[in-house]
């Protein structure tokens, strides 16, 4: 498709898909209102095939509702009313039915001719409710049956097979007045069918069972006046005139209850929700398709509101794979374990699906004085309220050894590129900042930012030899890198007031690095020096310069680590990852480790839980899998909403969280019954 035809395609898809405003649930009202159900009980007692439905099970059963015009609501009440009742055994589904009628007319008298040229009563009929491969039996008043079975529904392109003959049906009816007799006045006719299951019967399965659910409609055709036209009454209106719409009939369920023994409340079997919005989808690329002979390929395409959305479970995910010829859409609910699927021609599906996997962590910090008998107390806790692991700030054996027992991974987390302690060893390694001091004996905000050069030799070999060396410690599970970055060019403003300073600019003390050896390089590669750069903020060159300078000692440590025990490796890095090119020179959305922490601490961006969920769903499209994203959480910010936080994250696509300054007991118990809600699986 060249430039202009895609944009022709798009406009008119906005055009139509805007139109009045209207959304998608609003559009396609009367194809969406929710189907009805009927509690199917086992019979009491034989029955006897005759149309008189007298015994005792026809007697105890309910009936459907009367019957309605097939349009649905707004349109006139049937003259006659007409309903039907269910019942089974372990051989048959029991239909009967009662059609009041006035006068009791029937012509047609051969086998599969078309019986609804008569007045007659229908049997719709999905075994496996997947829209495809259903059945239908229709009769007159006489007796004589047209039945067939269909592939798929007529709007599909469906094929309908007349020389199926429903193997052992049984069908009777009785007239209560005479046939084809106008000067009389009757009363009703009845319909009784025992249907055998070994009839519907596909891939060897037995559809006809306790639990089981099976989609199912009736009709009444009815010749008012002669010459027409029909009447069509029907048990669940599909919205337009148009019975093969499987989706639009009725829900069966096959209790295992006698009939009379007790009642059971209909329960439906998929979240509604979902397969309204999934239909509504679908009758959507009908109307697209029959306009622009092609389907609409996103769902950003399908200009979904608020009202398609809100009933929705909050994990739940909607995919659409499309070319102009064939789609399949689906709607993922992790939280119940299932996807539906639905496809161009109409066929749905259920598929389960396992429980998401999630790993949640905690970042601490060892206490020399505390007891192993605490420690071990807390990370049982811990492990029981689904904490997986335990970055550790530092090392001691002893409490490495103690998460281990209780089965925690346990990993050392360690400062990366802010490193005090090779002040007397190596003071020339240090980052500059653009008005000439170093981090050496001027660090920016506060003393403990020693941050070093990326640049300088030997900086890179020796970071990299440190984290093989604590990755071979007794009880070390991985390596986790924090302060792997330059100094914060610009800090959270959360944090502006506790340093007395308004960033709402790059400022050159906060500006690193312009040592000797980064200016070198730089003029190297690019003739200028950074310095003689009259808005270097705006320089994509040298900004990139410090972003690959890093990743580039990332990467030498993560190939070093990986050829020395393959350990795994995770990193703190900033929300973002946009967020973190800008404020502090780190381009981890392209760096190869294993994990990545973002430390979305919202209340130093004085932002709401929502912005977790942007900050995460940000995170997960950037790495695009080749990594886990662990939310970072501030404990402290997310107390007073606990739930919405962990919401935002896992809805967002986080493999799991990582709390920092808590929580304690009181949430962890809270995080225990939320993973347990949600149905999630704790990685073990």
């Amino acid at each position: 498709m060249n430039k202009f035809k895609l944009l022709a395609f798009l406009f008119s898809g906005i055009c139509s898909m805007n139109a009045y405003g209207q959304s998608l649930f609003e559009k396609h009202e009367r194809t969406l209102t929710l189907p009805q159900g009927y509690v199917c009980h086992r019979t009491a007692d034989p029955i006897k095939i005759d149309g008189k439905l007298k015994e005792q099970s026809w007697t105890l059963s309910q009936p459907t509702s009367s019957f309605v015009d097939i349009s649905g609501e707004g349109f006139a009440k049937p003259i006659y009313d007409t309903y039907a009742k269910m019942l089974w055994d372990d051989d048959y589904l029991y239909v009967g039915a009662v059609l009041e009628e006035k006068d009791i007319v029937a012509r047609l008298t051969q086998r599969d001719t078309i019986i609804y040229h008569d007045n007659d009563f229908e049997v719709f009929i999905d075994p496996d409710g997947d829209g495809h491969h259903y059945f239908e039996i229709e009769n007159n008043a006489r007796e004589v049956i047209f039945d067939l079975m269909l592939d798929r529904p007529y709007r599909s392109g469906g094929n309908f097979m007349i020389q199926w003959d429903c193997p052992g049906l049984k069908l009777a009816v009785n007239k209560v007045g005479t046939l084809n007799k106008s000067t009389d006045t009757d009363k009703q006719w009845s319909v009784e069918m025992a249907i055998p299951h070994k009839a519907l019967t596909m891939n060897f399965n037995n559809p006809l069972k306790a639990g089981n659910y099976w989609r199912i409609n009736f009709s009444r055709v009815q010749w008012l006046k002669k010459g027409g036209p029909e009447e069509n009454w029907v048990w669940q209106p599909t919205g337009k005139i148009d019975m093969h719409m499987p989706d639009r009939w009725g829900f069966l369920y096959f209790s295992d209850k006698t009939v009379g023994s007790g009642t059971e409340t209909f329960k439906y079997p998929y979240n509604m929700a979902a397969y309204k919005l999934i239909w509504a989808m679908f009758y959507e690329q009908q109307n697209f398709h029959a306009k622009e002979n092609n389907y609409i390929r996103t769902v950003d395409n399908f200009f979904l509101s608020d009202a398609e959305y809100k009933d929705l479970p909050k994990d739940a995910t909607i995919q659409v794979e499309a070319t102009a010829h064939t789609y399949l859409m689906s709607i993922s609910l992790p939280s119940e374990g299932v996807r539906y699927t639905l496809n161009h021609e109409g066929r749905f599906q259920v598929e389960k699906i396992s429980p998401r996997i999630v790993k949640n962590w905690m970042w601490m910090r060892i206490k020399e004085d505390k007891s192993s008998a605490d420690y071990l107390k807390e990370f049982k806790l811990m492990k029981d309220c689904g904490i997986s692991g335990v970055m550790f700030e530092g090392y001691d054996e002893r409490v490495y050894k103690l998460c281990k027992e209780a089965g925690l991974e346990a990993h050392y987390w360690k400062w990366t590129m802010n490193r005090r302690e090779v002040l007397e060893t190596h003071p020339d390694w240090f980052a500059v900042n653009r008005k000439g001091e170093s981090s050496f004996d001027k660090p920016a905000y506060v003393d403990y930012y020693r941050f070093l050069c990326p640049n300088h030799e030997g900086v890179a070999e020796y970071l990299a030899q440190d984290y093989v060396k604590i990755s071979k410690l007794p009880y070390v599970d991985g390596v986790h890198l924090d302060y792997a970055r330059f100094p914060d060019v610009v800090l959270p403003v959360g944090l502006w007031k506790n340093y007395d300073i308004e960033q709402t600019k790059e400022l050159p003390e906060y500006d690193y690095c312009y040592c000797d050896v980064c200016r070198k390089k730089f003029k190297e590669m690019t003739g200028k020096d950074p310095l003689d750069l009259q808005f270097p903020m705006q320089n994509q060159s040298w900004v990139n310069f410090r972003l690959n300078s890093i990743s580039k000692v990332i990467d030498t440590i993560t190939k070093t680590v990986k050829a020395n025990g393959g350990t795994p490796i995770s990193s703190a890095v900033f929300p973002g990852p946009s967020m973190a090119k800008s404020m502090v020179r780190q381009d981890w959305g392209n760096w190869h480790l294993d994990a990545y922490f973002p430390m979305i601490y919202n209340g130093f961006y004085f932002e709401g839980a929502d912005w977790i969920g942007s900050s995460v769903k940000e995170s997960v499209q950037t790495v695009n899998g080749k990594a886990k994203v662990y939310a970072g959480l501030f404990f402290p910010d997310i107390k007073d909403d606990f739930e919405a936080a962990l919401d935002a994250a896992f809805d967002n696509g986080a493999s799991g969280v990582s709390f920092f300054d808590g929580p304690n007991e009181e949430y962890l118990l809270k995080l225990k019954d939320y993973l347990a809600k949600k149905g999630f699986q704790i990685s073990k």
